[in-house]
Formats: C-alpha cells, structure tokens, sequence
C-alpha cells in the first residue's frame, strides 16, 4: 500500500493544532459569558461568598487568557491583519480589563459598587469577545503558520500560567468533566438533582437585584 505524502499528514495535523488553539480561546469566552449569566442570578449582598468566588475564578481565567494572546497570538496576528489598528485596540481593551480586574481584587461583594464593576468588566469583555471572534480569528485562522509549534507553545504556557494561579489548579479537570446538568455548561453554581440553585432560585428564571444593584440582562 502506498503511504500518504507527507505534505498531507503535515496539513491535517496543521489543521487540527489550528482548530485546538482557536477552540481553546473560545471556550474561554464561553466560560466568561456562562460566568456572568451565573453572577448575575445572584444578589452580591446575600449571596456574598459565592459571588466572590465566581469573580475571582473569573479574573483568574481572564489573566491566564489575556497573557496568551498578548504573548502567542497578537505578535502573529500584526503582520498579517488587514488593519493593525485592531490588534492595538484589543491590547488596549485587555488594559482596561485588567484595570477593572484590580479595582474588584481589592474590593469585596459587600462593597457597593462590586457587582457593578463586575458587571462593566463583563459586558466590556463581551465588547472584545465580539471583535476579536468577528475580525481578528477569521484572519489567524487563514494565516499560514507553524500551528502544531504554536500548540505546543500554547498548551505549555497555558499550563504553566494555571499552576501558578492557585485558583486555577484545578481547571483542567473541570474542562475534561462530562458530569454537566441543566444548569449550563461549566456551570459554577451548586444546585441539587432538580437544577434548584442552593441560593433558592431555579436555574435559568430571570433574576432582579434589589435597589442599589444592577439588573439582570439577557446575554
């Protein structure tokens, strides 16, 4: 039997290494946006604990990602992208999260303007998430690069940002998991076999938040 050329092992792989990275960032997105569904069935003021949690897993996804594409994707992306002035918003749009991201590291949910500041972080990264998956992954993902290179460099760097953050040790284990339930999907709020939140709400009826807070949105 005679064996396939090597130029056309070397494509496939290329193309699965492309589709791995370019998946890898958007379930990060998607783990934000689900993130902020949750946060946003809650009340900051009875629900203090696991608001916390969530924004601080959150923040720490946010800095694992941000650092990945700031040191692996923009440098590959500027020279191929139509407009570079895209890359240089989006690296500003990451200052501006990461400058949001500090005010909420130092504050607390019974803070008056904690859920508030989550809540501009959020919509802000939902902004970028908009432009980045709109404009800037349809040019990487026709950029001819060295993709199976760039997955390893990916991973190990992904991996090494993770374990120094002690609130994503456990991250990889929580992506492999098949154990999801109606609650969504990476859901981080506990609930029991009939998808009611611990909080006394059920998974997935719109929430309110009393005066001094924000008001649920449809994401």
């Amino acid at each position: 039997m005679q064996a396939s050329p090597p130029t056309t092992r070397v494509t496939r792989a290329a193309t699965a290494a492309r589709s791995r990275v370019i998946d890898l960032l958007q379930e990060d997105h998607r783990r934000i946006k689900q993130a902020y569904r949750e946060f946003l069935r809650l009340d900051a003021q009875r629900n203090g604990d696991l608001c916390e949690s969530i924004v601080r897993r959150t923040l720490a996804e946010l800095r694992v990602h941000a650092a990945l594409e700031e040191e692996l994707l923009y440098p590959l992306l500027r020279p191929i992208v139509t407009d570079v002035e895209a890359v240089d918003e989006a690296e500003v749009e990451h200052e501006i999260v990461r400058y949001l991201g500090e005010q909420l590291d130092a504050s607390h949910a019974v803070d008056e303007k904690f859920a508030a500041r989550f809540a501009v972080l959020c919509e802000y990264v939902l902004h970028h998430v908009k432009e980045e998956e709109g404009e800037l992954f349809p040019q990487l993902k026709r950029a001819k690069l060295d993709w199976e290179g760039l997955l390893d460099e990916f991973m190990a760097r992904r991996q090494a940002l993770q374990a120094a953050d002690g609130r994503l040790d456990s991250l990889a284990a929580r992506e492999s998991a098949d154990d999801l339930t109606d609650r969504g999907e990476d859901s981080l709020l506990p609930a029991d076999e009939h998808g009611v939140l611990l909080n006394g709400r059920v998974a997935g009826r719109p929430a309110h938040y009393d005066a001094g807070t924000i008001t649920s949105r449809k994401i």
